[in-house]
């Protein structure tokens, strides 16, 4: 039987790797359309005379232009002809196909590495294009890519052939065709390709060493994952062929992480119930900045503080309180809310000489002030010059604190009615600017009790507070905004993703996709320190992070935002699987909290600097 067997599948799916493997046979040679684009010299076939469309060809475009081998078996292999399925079905009657899959982001990634390199370019003058050279297949649609980021326009590519390869199918016999992947083949390469030339009429070639898969780049990941939102529909499609014809072997998606040999177990306070590995690069950070970082578990009541120590090993110190969320943190004062107060604490270094082991901290908070706010679903904190403003969730407005009252309320969206503890649109996070109360952000604008449950992943916006108008709308959860570095930055938690906001035009550009659900958010210089969470699947399930993130972790990611690529990370196991807040605490590279009243406290008193001038001398005798 000397049918061609023609191998369709989108670009650096592994469709050279596996032809290799197949020519090895003294009775198999390489086929004129793995040797040349025939088909687009073709009178009426090239991308002008259809008006740069794309390389698109179906079974209405069929031609008789293929001259059969006698004596030897062929076999094709082209980009271009995974765009070109039921083209050469109905052009060629005998052939049989071989689809081939790749898992789609590091066959994108791979993508994105050829379009940069400028060796797969195929269109050199594409009219209206603009950046990198066109490479690999045009596809349909390609004019709606113009000016977007590679990896969406790699994405969307690897989308245009999925469609066409599966589109064609429907068309064609399936004894004509056989499906595989390039991680089934990775796995088992010698069973696999046994499989298909035996289904094929071939001997079973000779199978060379193969090489393991190129690492994907994190940021690659990201932007890629972030691209994934335009192409629900097609992934599932894609998900669904595969599954049923050419199953996963037990290997591991790619994720964004950092090489194993970085990470580390992390020092833990003796006895917690908890556990963390980390990166190298979280201490060096640290140490570079001198600084250290406190987060909050509200679930695991926990509040931590992430230090280096003098060896370059990372530390973490805990203390326990009932449902700790938002930090505020300026000079010598941290507060941290809770489930039913604030906890106001100052800065008290003189305490670091008696504890043990002695002046090895460099702060020491004690708790000079409780305000009893009652359970009113506190959130994120912020300083504002000496005050303290903290978001009001149950009551859906912003607050100040004031000894003599629970709250006052200082602020609340234009569409909420009136005060009520009803949660109406889950106001949950505040950002400053130019040291004032600048944004919020909220999931929805309903003013229901619990109205923002049924809209949480599509109606999230971020307000101007002065202006009381929208920056932008239709978010996934968002949290944490933030203003650094002249922009405007928020977290979209329900796609797992950092992002920032552009304030004239409104429009999200996503910086990182993270494996886990996004919240809690601070810098150090160009590094975005970000709180992660393994998510509630029976609360958030219709989220895409719980969708599209095959990992979900819980820890502090680092990402460099000038490039989105993930550089380091503390991940959190054991009794630790939510993260509310993170904060900064800069120049402080050892603090701790003195939890409990004690002797230290009580004989230890802190003044204002007017009044350490006034202290009685001893008297003269």
């Amino acid at each position: 039987m000397n049918s061609p067997l023609i191998i369709i599948a989108p670009p650096r799916s592994g469709a050279s790797l596996l032809a290799a493997m197949l020519e090895s046979l003294d009775d198999v040679q390489a086929g004129p359309l793995s040797r040349g684009h025939i088909i687009d010299e073709l009178p009426g076939f090239d991308l002008a005379a259809r008006d740069y469309d794309s390389h698109r060809l179906t079974a209405t475009d069929a031609s008789d232009f293929y001259e059969p081998a006698t004596d030897t078996r062929i076999i094709e292999w082209s980009p271009r002809l995974g765009l070109r399925l039921s083209f050469l079905a109905a052009s060629i009657p005998d052939a049989r196909f071989v689809i081939l899959w790749r898992r789609p982001i590091p066959a994108i990634a791979s993508m994105m590495r050829g379009w940069r390199t400028g060796r797969f370019a195929t269109v050199e003058d594409l009219p209206g294009w603009w950046g990198e050279t066109w490479s690999f297949g045009l596809t349909p649609g390609w004019r709606d890519l113009i000016g977007a980021p590679p990896a969406e326009v790699c994405a969307r590519q690897w989308a245009g052939y999925a469609d066409a390869i599966l589109d064609d199918l429907e068309t064609i016999d399936p004894d004509r065709w056989i499906a595989t992947s390039y991680e089934r083949i990775l796995d088992d390469p010698e069973t696999e390709v046994a499989r298909i030339a035996s289904w094929a009429g071939l001997s079973t070639p000779d199978i060379p060493e193969l090489r393991e898969p190129s690492e994907v780049q994190p940021s690659d990941a990201g932007e890629i994952t972030a691209a994934f939102e335009s192409m629900s529909d097609t992934l599932q499609r894609f998900r669904t062929h595969r599954d049923e014809f050419a199953p996963e072997p037990d290997m591991p998606e790619p994720t964004p992480q950092v090489r194993p040999e970085q990470q580390r177990t992390t020092l833990a306070s003796a006895g917690t119930p908890f556990s963390s590995q980390h990166t190298t690069t979280v201490p060096e950070l640290l140490g570079k900045a001198d600084a250290s970082v406190v987060v909050t578990t509200y679930k695991s009541g926990h509040v931590i503080f992430l230090r280096r120590d003098e060896e370059g090993k990372l530390n973490t110190e805990f203390a326990s309180y009932n449902r700790p969320m938002g930090i505020a943190q300026a000079g010598s004062r941290l507060s941290i809310g809770t489930g039913t107060s604030i906890l106001n604490m100052s800065n008290t270094p003189a305490l670091a000489a008696a504890l043990d082991p002695p002046n090895v901290n460099d702060a020491v908070y004690t708790t000079r002030s409780v305000i009893s706010t009652g359970d009113v679903a506190m959130h994120e904190m912020a300083f504002a010059g000496e005050q303290l403003w903290f978001v009001n969730t149950r009551f859906s407005c912003l607050c100040t604190t004031d000894v003599n009252y629970s709250f006052v309320p200082r602020w609340r969206p234009e569409w909420i009615s009136g005060l009520a503890a009803e949660d109406r649109c889950h106001l949950n996070g505040l950002a400053l600017r130019d040291g004032r109360p600048r944004y919020v952000t909220a999931l929805s604008q309903t003013d229901t009790p619990n109205g923002w449950r049924e809209l949480k992943g599509t109606a999230g916006v971020i307000v101007d507070l002065p202006t009381n108008t929208i920056v932008t709308q239709g978010l996934a959860m968002p949290h944490s905004p933030r203003w650094h570095d002249g922009k405007l930055w928020v977290l979209e938690s329900g796609k797992g993703s950092l992002a920032t906001v552009d304030l004239d035009t409104g429009a999200v550009t996503t910086v990182a996709v993270l494996p886990g659900f996004t919240r809690g958010l601070t810098f150090i210089g160009p590094y975005a320190l970000i709180g992660l969470s393994q998510v509630r699947e029976s609360v958030f399930k219709d989220l895409p992070v719980t969708q599209t993130a095959d990992e979900r972790n819980c820890g502090v990611w680092v990402v460099d935002t000038r490039t989105g690529e993930i550089v380091g990370f503390v991940k959190f196991s054991g009794v630790v699987q939510e993260i509310f807040d993170v904060q900064v605490i800069p120049g402080l590279r050892w603090p701790t909290i003195l939890r409990e009243p004690s002797d230290l406290t009580a004989s230890s008193f802190v003044l204002p600097d007017e009044a350490l001038a006034q202290v009685a001398k001893p008297a003269q005798g």
